[in-house]
């Protein structure tokens, strides 16, 4: 019989397996009950031992969020409605999910759709990354945290939260010893790691320096995971095709959406 229940000890190696099917589709959520498990709420679809569904939020985006994945479209209400019960924080409040296009066009048999529009998730392997001469990358350190502070203010980069210095590698550029890019690492499992908090400060754009970050850190994290992905909104075409120059291939259609649940 189907059960609908916090994510328990015993149920997390089962949790985690089931998750690892799929990498890649499943890298925010896997995240969510490994590396984030401890600022995330947790809810899995169980039958007899067996994960049919696991759903998450994370406390330590600066926005309510959500997400998900299904063994069975019957398992969706029940997950999400498990999800709403361990964190009602999410009821009738607009939220944020990004998922494959089909789950969230899934979610929104549920949800009160707002906005929704295409961001693509994209991949380099070890063989495909390219590294042409660009700017000199440094490892950023806790003692680099005013300037990136400064930096992602400079840039608009709402998301950032110093807490990201502490999930894996994180690189800088320097001009005159002021931090003039980054990229650092949104989560780091043993399976998957994405690159994020990627900026440049406005007066020193289109000169390399966010790809010398990008670069160095994704080689840095091919010593911690076999993969590495980022993700770019379609709307952003010209990231997009610098991201291709440097190795990186489409690997998935996502949606960057908003919803109520209720």
């Amino acid at each position: 019989m189907l059960q609908i229940s916090p994510l328990a000890d015993r149920l997390h190696q089962a949790a985690v397996t089931f998750l690892r099917g799929a990498p890649y589709r499943n890298a925010l959520p896997l995240a969510n009950v490994t590396q984030l498990r401890a600022s995330c709420d947790v809810v899995v679809a169980h039958d007899d031992g067996m994960i049919l569904g696991v759903a998450s939020s994370y406390r330590d985006l600066p926005v309510p969020n959500v997400t998900y994945a299904a063994s069975r479209m019957d398992v969706v209400a029940p997950l999400l409605a498990g999800l709403l019960e361990l964190a009602p924080q999410l009821r009738n409040t607009p939220a944020w999910a990004l998922m494959p296009e089909e789950r969230v066009q899934l979610l929104a048999q549920h949800a009160q759709l707002i906005d929704a529009e295409i961001e693509y998730q994209m991949a380099a392997e070890p063989e495909t990354l390219q590294m042409p001469q660009l700017p000199a990358a440094r490892r950023l350190r806790p003692a680099d945290l005013p300037a990136v502070r400064e930096l992602a203010r400079a840039s608009g980069l709402t998301v950032w939260r110093d807490a990201a210095l502490q999930l894996g590698p994180a690189f800088g550029c320097e001009i005159d010893g002021q931090l003039v890019a980054m990229a650092a690492t949104q989560f780091a499992t043993t399976d998957v790691i994405e690159i994020g908090h990627v900026a440049t400060h406005p007066d020193f754009r289109r000169r390399g320096y966010a790809s010398a970050c990008t670069v160095a850190l994704t080689q840095a994290a091919f010593a911690l995971a076999p993969r590495v992905y980022l993700m770019v909104l379609d709307r952003n075409r010209p990231a997009l095709q610098l991201y291709r120059q440097l190795g990186f291939q489409i690997v998935e259609r996502f949606c960057l959406a908003r919803f109520i649940l209720s």
